[in-house]
């Protein structure tokens, strides 16, 4: 009889979950992976079994107290890049070791201050898959959808972190994600009995994508203002794409004319003194330091591929490709389990995924507001070396956001960390914060972790308190 209850204590243990957590999900230690107290959990969430589509997760907890310490949901951008493959290079528990066949802790993960849950998504995005192939065309709306019906499953998973503190961020076009999932979720909440309503007490964007067709304009602002280009190429790409500005900004699809489209194209290889425009984006990413020189070889022999520039190694995305990879790495993840047929990388290029191109020029400045109504603060920061989304482009949009909503300047300083600048701040009310990163690339999380963690713990969580 004993033996009997003791393997069913066995069994619901280790398929059926103690404590609201499901420990076949639990991830006993990723290879290369340094002691540590706080539990993982990975996997897949079944989010329409018809269709056969799944979104994958990794949750990790707070290094300490995470019972009574908020959750923040990370979502990063592409469209199409894996969240779980950025946690291992921007707010997660681990980077990659120098040979990339190992990991160490992250100094400045946020789990010093909250749980952490990474989704792959949209389908097509990291380990989050479809067995049907119309699944990989997707957009801001089907993507927002799966975001809900994930979280609504995975909380059937983790209970314990129903009603929990609960914030949203991530990273560059996440500045479509997140706002769109906190509409979606303050929506439910409406429909909701107050014992089942999501707790949402803030948003974090990283150089968020807002306003597409002014934010690739203010590319060309910014070259011009960092000496990249000459005034009269400056000038001409102001004359041949003209009409937009922050007051006429509108969601139609905008075709640029191709007196316009030369002058820019002209204008990003003059900017980093290239002959190709792939080479020349490439580059937008981080304009002070030069990307990592590719040398999968010699990962695989075991050899260290590092290359820091300005305090910040370039190549910890290049590793954390190499050890997604790890066949013992995916099975201890629990992921791929549809087999791959191409190696796994942060930003997918061989999925299928086709993200609708209207949707990245769709205004998201009402979503951010539709959040502001409801007392929800949004804290937004911005490396002030990325080409992709430069700063100054959206300073203007909190400026616009602020007039309509008659938000008051209350803040307008330098701020401070570790005894040096860190950047510029801009309040407004103290409900919607703007903050440039010093020194920042187009992932302030990856190039600037100390200040991310400072940002996160001193402006975002003490703002909801």
């Amino acid at each position: 009889m004993d033996n009997r209850i003791f393997l069913l204590g066995l069994f619901l243990f280790a398929f059926g979950g103690v404590n609201g957590f499901p420990m076949n999900d639990l991830i006993e230690k990723l290879p290369g992976q340094p002691n540590v107290t706080f539990r993982q959990f990975s996997g897949y969430i079944d989010i329409d079994g018809k269709a056969g589509r799944s979104l994958f997760y990794y949750f990790v907890e707070a290094e300490k107290d995470p019972m009574n310490l908020p959750l923040t949901i990370w979502l990063t951008g592409g469209p199409g890049c894996g969240s779980v493959g950025d946690g291992f290079l921007s707010v997660g528990p681990f980077i990659t070791t120098a040979n990339a066949h190992g990991l160490q802790r992250n100094p400045y993960s946020w789990i010093k201050v909250t749980n952490l849950l990474f989704i792959d998504s949209p389908i097509g995005a990291g380990w989050s898959y479809s067995n049907t192939s119309r699944d990989y065309e997707v957009g801001d709306d089907s993507t927002n959808k799966d975001l809900l019906t994930f979280i609504l499953q995975w909380f059937e998973k983790h209970p314990n972190f129903k009603s929990r503190d609960l914030y949203l961020g991530g990273s560059s076009y996440a500045g479509h994600f997140i706002p769109n999932f906190a509409n979606s979720l303050l929506d439910y909440n409406n429909n909701q009995s107050n014992s089942s309503k999501f707790n949402i007490k803030g948003l974090a964007l990283g150089n968020p994508l807002l306003r597409n067709k002014l934010d690739t304009l203010a590319v060309y602002d910014f070259f011009w203002s960092r000496g990249m280009i000459n005034i009269n190429l400056h000038q001409q790409i102001l004359k041949e794409c003209n009409g937009i500005d922050e007051d006429n900004y509108s969601n139609n699809a905008t075709k640029w004319s191709e007196p316009c489209q030369q002058a820019m194209d002209k204008a990003e290889m003059a900017a980093f003194i290239v002959s190709s425009t792939n080479v020349a984006k490439a580059r937008r990413f981080d304009v002070l330091r030069d990307p990592c020189d590719e040398k999968w070889e010699d990962l695989v022999l075991g050899k260290e591929v590092t290359k820091v520039s300005f305090e910040v190694d370039m190549c910890i995305p290049f590793r954390a490709d190499f050890y997604f990879n790890i066949p013992e790495v995916q099975k201890a993840f629990h992921g791929n389990r549809t087999n791959l047929g191409y190696q796994w990388k942060g930003c997918f290029e061989k999925s299928g995924l086709k993200y609708s191109d209207a949707d990245k020029d769709i205004d998201m400045l009402p979503a951010l507001k539709k959040i502001l109504q409801q007392s929800i603060p949004i804290t937004i920061f911005s490396g002030d070396q990325d080409a992709i989304v430069p700063n100054f482009g959206t300073l203007n949009h909190m400026n616009k956001l602020a007039k309509d909503m008659n938000l008051n300047l209350t803040k307008d300083e330098a701020w401070n960390h570790e005894n040096k600048g860190g950047g510029w701040m801009y309040s407004y009310d103290n409900l919607l914060n703007f903050m440039t990163v010093k020194g920042a690339n187009h992932h302030v999380t990856f190039s600037k972790p100390s200040e991310a963690l400072f940002i996160f713990t001193n402006i975002v969580l003490n703002q909801s308190q």
